[in-house]
């Protein structure tokens, strides 16, 4: 049996990862519901102040690994259109154009 290259399932495998329904407008979601749970500095009076300040750090580690996720994924979103492109181009008689 010959191997086979979709080049149209590579591409719909790109564009799955930005859709509204797919994993990146996902983290961007998240990454809005981190940004609105950051406390304000006297929120919990003098003496909450350095429980506020782990709050805070704790929301920034995980916007900081949300915010890798989504530019992880769009460099795999890239890189799989790309790889679309090159099959496309590619004039091996076993590519599924």
């Amino acid at each position: 049996m010959a191997n086979k290259v979709d080049v149209d399932a590579i591409r719909k495998a790109a564009q799955r990862l930005d859709a509204a329904d797919g994993p990146i407008q996902y983290l961007r979601n998240v990454q809005a519901l981190l940004e609105d749970v950051k406390l304000p500095s006297g929120a919990l009076t003098l003496f909450g102040g350095p429980t506020v300040a782990a709050h805070n750090d704790a929301v920034d580690g995980h916007l900081d690994n949300v915010k890798k996720g989504v530019e992880h994924l769009r460099r795999a979103a890239e890189q799989l259109e790309q790889t679309a492109k090159n099959w496309e181009k590619s004039d091996q008689p076993w590519v599924v154009k």
